[in-house]
């Protein structure tokens, strides 16, 4: 930041520099007018590349980090920031291998109520209630799903808590009346 800070006070200076030679170019030699301007140029454009170096520099760095894998607690938190205590477990991670190309986070988590409470009150979530019968129908957006991503297998009535985020982007719990037991899936396309 503080070097874009530096190139935009030296870029403004050279402004001025330059106006100031317009307004006194009678006045002052052909060959102190051309030093000026070059050494301006010069120092701008060195500086443009330490800048410029740094930002690459930094953006993969970044690209890096967000490329490589995650542990599953990583994620959560994340997610759904850092948990009660020790009441939550994860069972089965699927991370997206390639953000913004893979379509979803997959998680099967145990956890406590309190747990539970917390997570939801982080967000707010579009609360739908289904029976164990109409699985298909809630199922039928998860189409990319791993195998062990099964929330129809929760109990009899199965709560879907979605937060849509914008057309692409949406995260869904799902949960059973003991709230105990949560499948994840956070899609980001």
């Amino acid at each position: 930041m503080a070097d874009t800070i530096l190139l935009a006070i030296v870029i403004l200076l050279f402004i001025v520099c330059l106006i100031n030679i317009f307004l006194r170019r009678n006045k002052l030699s052909k060959y102190r007018i051309t030093g000026t301007i070059l050494f301006g140029t010069a120092v701008i454009l060195l500086l443009f590349l330490f800048t410029g170096m740094n930002k690459i520099k930094s953006d993969l760095a970044r690209i890096i980090h967000n490329s490589s894998p995650k542990s599953s607690y990583e994620v959560y938190s994340l997610l759904f920031k850092k948990p009660f205590d020790s009441c939550m477990t994860i069972v089965n991670f699927k991370d997206q291998e390639i953000p913004k190309v893979d379509c979803c986070i997959w998680m099967e988590v145990k956890l406590c109520p309190a747990e539970l409470k917390r997570i939801i009150h982080l967000k707010k979530y579009q609360p739908t209630v289904y029976s164990n019968t109409d699985s298909l129908k809630f199922l039928h957006g998860f189409s990319e799903r791993p195998v062990w991503w099964v929330p129809q297998y929760i109990g009899d009535s199965i709560n879907m808590l979605q937060k849509k985020f914008d057309e692409a982007n949406r995260q869904t719990l799902f949960f059973g009346k003991d709230s105990s037991h949560v499948y994840i899936c956070d899609q980001a396309l």
